[in-house]
């Protein structure tokens, strides 16, 4: 036994010890503390240059967690091993309409959709080297390059996931000369394929694998605008799950392959369903309606709802996409008042409708009680007929060059004029949404100039970060907070160009931001219910035309601006 003396020596300089490295924890506890609470500053501030660069920089940087580090280093002679604390926001991209044409030709006349030259004498507009702002030409091979290695240069380390809404393959619109062929759709497809794996996947730089989340547009079928459930139809979906393994999970490919939708972890507690629109798409005669029980629509609804249910029972969130947007210009009735109906049902869970093919960038808002009002089962399309006067023109996903431009603008107008307010009360209550608001993006396709969007949304732990936001008003994980819209412009591109066009890239340029341009706290249904009154007030001093007319300018994606684009 040690002697008394030596006893509480040895025990006072144990008890000391144990106060000095208790104290250490209480101190490096703080620090942590501080590391997980930090939030970086809000997108839009006057320090916020080059989109958020604070927002976006390695936790690596951070001065603090260096000294957190080192002070492991001086206690234990080891290196600590730095931990990122959770982000606070998060960063995906969406692409959507490249429709490559490996026939369109640099110089050739416009009226041949880019795809002969003719007498020089009738060439009235030759075709750019990017691509044709304005003219009925699909994109080069080198506009979806430019475009991908754009993104891969300058997003691809910011970017959580990617949505990409299909329509990768050219128009048919010369049939005459050039027809589409089963294979070469295929074809050209694969060439997107490579390109956004070139783009996406995981490299030394940045080993993460990025998901990237596809969908079928309606000319990457054949013939176009059709899709059944036939020996044809199995035969594409084989293709296409081949072609997206890398995309697809495992769990999910069997699904894809019986109808062309599939649902993707992108992140913690956060899914993206991908739904096969040409189901829903009214031009689609193979496929009937979507009450009829069997039908291919009915079951992609089923599943919808499945999904849904499933993520409300795991605490997940989930965005949803497609081609073809829902609206009753687009989709049979009876499938644009299941989609509503599901939708509206779960605004707790649906954080966001993500969707491409009409190249104009717009929102458009659908009124639940509409589809409960409306017990009509007929899908004879009579309903479409104050919308769209000219339906033998067969390719509404270019309506910038038809006369149904300012139609469709004054069609879009009145849509927000004849939604109803909301109860906000009776919302909460019933836990449903009676509005839902749908973003389309404008396509990379130069039907005006080409274009991306990057959004910004919330990310959080309701456990671990419970009391960061104590007394906050705190969103719900997932919400969409903003966008940033970039476009490219191509014409000023090709006259600026001084080498090489294989030398030159092609940087993208910030358009707007969701939050300066409309005044949006946020990208919640209730905001844009907001704005689409606000646009459409009169009694407000001139404000909401002022308002109307920057949203119809970026509708276009400034080619109104342009008084030598061809509108």
């Amino acid at each position: 036994m040690l002697p008394a003396d030596r006893l509480y020596k040895n025990t006072a300089s144990f008890s000391s010890c144990l106060m000095l490295y208790t104290l250490y924890f209480v101190v490096l506890a703080g620090v942590l503390s501080l590391l997980t609470c930090w939030s970086p500053p809000p997108l839009g501030d006057d320090n916020d240059i080059d989109y958020h660069e604070q927002d976006v920089t390695s936790w690596g940087q951070s001065a603090l967690q260096q000294m957190v580090a080192w002070s492991w280093r001086s206690w234990t002679g080891r290196r600590h091993p730095i931990f990122d604390p959770p982000k606070r926001h998060g960063y995906f991209i969406h692409i959507t309409d490249l429709h490559i044409d490996e026939e369109y030709m640099a110089g050739s006349n416009v009226h041949t959709d880019c795809h002969r030259f003719g007498s020089k004498s009738a060439i009235t507009q030759s075709a750019g080297l990017l691509g044709t702002p304005g003219a009925k030409c699909d994109s080069p091979i080198e506009l979806a390059e430019k475009t991908l290695d754009y993104i891969s240069r300058e997003w691809r380390d910011k970017i959580d996931f990617v949505v990409w809404t299909g329509d990768n393959s050219r128009h048919d619109w010369d049939k005459k000369y050039r027809p589409r062929k089963r294979k070469a759709i295929y074809h050209l497809n694969e060439r997107v394929q490579q390109m956004m794996q070139r783009a996406f996947w995981p490299t030394a730089r940045d080993p993460r694998h990025i998901p990237v989340v596809p969908t079928l547009g309606n000319n990457d079928v054949y013939p176009h605008n059709t899709m059944g459930s036939g020996d044809d139809e199995a035969d594409l979906l084989q293709f296409f799950s081949r072609l997206w393994q890398p995309w697809i999970p495992t769990d999910q490919r069997a699904t894809f392959r019986q109808g062309g939708y599939f649902a993707v972890n992108v992140g913690p507690r956060l899914r993206v369903l991908s739904l096969n629109t040409m189901y829903f798409y009214h031009k689609n005669d193979a496929v009937k309606k979507c009450s009829s029980p069997g039908s291919p629509a009915h079951d992609m609804l089923l599943w919808f709802e499945r999904e849904l249910i499933r993520a409300r029972a795991a605490h997940v969130r989930v965005y949803v996409m497609g081609h073809v947007p829902p609206t009753t210009k687009h989709y049979r009735k009876s499938c644009i008042r299941g989609y509503t109906r599901i939708a509206a049902a779960y605004p707790d869970v649906l954080m966001g409708h993500f969707f491409g093919h009409l190249n104009m960038d717009h929102f458009l808002m659908l009124d639940a009680r509409d589809a409960e009002d409306d017990d009509d089962d007929d899908d004879d399309f009579s309903h479409l007929s104050s919308i769209n006067t000219n339906n033998e023109d067969d390719d509404d996903d270019h309506v910038h060059t038809s006369r149904n431009i300012n139609k469709y603008v004054n069609w879009l107008r009145d849509m927000y004029e004849d939604i109803d307010p909301i109860d906000h009360h009776h919302a909460a209550h019933f836990n449903q949404m009676p509005v839902v608001a749908v973003q389309v993006a404008p396509s990379v396709l130069p039907v005006y100039y080409p274009a991306i969007r990057i959004y910004k949304y919330e990310i959080h732990d309701d456990d671990d970060r419970a009391q960061c936001h104590h007394g906050s008003d705190k969103r719900p994980h997932g919400t969409l907070l903003e966008y940033n819209q970039f476009y490219a412009n191509i014409t000023r591109w090709e006259e600026e160009l001084e080498t090489d066009i294989d030398e030159t890239p092609l940087n993208y340029e910030f358009e707007y931001n969701s939050r300066d341009a409309y005044e949006l706290d946020d990208l919640t249904i209730t905001s844009y219910y907001n704005l689409a009154k606000r646009m459409i007030a009169t009694d407000d001093g001139g404000e909401g035309q002022r308002l109307w007319s920057r949203y119809v300018q970026n509708m276009f994606v400034q080619a109104l601006n342009d008084s030598s684009f061809p509108l």
